[in-house]
């Protein structure tokens, strides 16, 4: 006996429950047509008892190298990632950076216009990056 409800009158969970626990023992399991053979193939179904465990097996993941540097302005024990060729390790161990400084167009501007102020802004608007590892020491404020 199927009720049929609106979606105003929806059915009671109780009246729900009572439905599907009975029809659980008559339910069939769900079948699916074979469009080629216009046959009916029963879907591979796992009995509820059974248990499935997965194992994986474990493989032998790859360290990644360390290389241990001293800083030689302080005397520092550093640990890296990175390789002795790459250009942050080689400001490292050459002791600092090797900056070059670009001043912005805005700040340029303000030092022709405002002459004695312009200065002033002009050293705001400035952008201090390492020639060797490209690093950004100092973005300045307009950047």
């Amino acid at each position: 006996m199927v009720l049929k409800h609106s979606a105003d009158n929806p059915p009671s969970y109780d009246y729900v429950e009572a439905q599907t626990s009975s029809n659980v023992e008559q339910q069939q399991p769900p079948t699916m047509t074979d469009k080629t053979a216009n046959q009916q193939v029963q879907p591979f179904s796992i009995p509820p008892s059974t248990v499935m465990s997965v194992h994986t097996r474990t493989t032998p993941m790859m360290q990644p190298t360390v290389y241990h540097y001293q800083n030689p302005l302080t005397g520092e024990h550093i640990a890296s990632l990175l390789p002795p060729d790459h250009p942050e390790m080689i400001c490292l161990q050459q002791g600092g950076h090797v900056n070059q400084t670009k001043f912005g167009i805005l700040g340029i501007l303000a030092a022709i216009v405002w002459f004695p102020l312009g200065i002033g802004l002009c050293l705001l608007d400035r952008r201090v990056k390492c020639k060797r590892c490209g690093l950004v020491i100092d973005d300045g404020i307009c950047g």
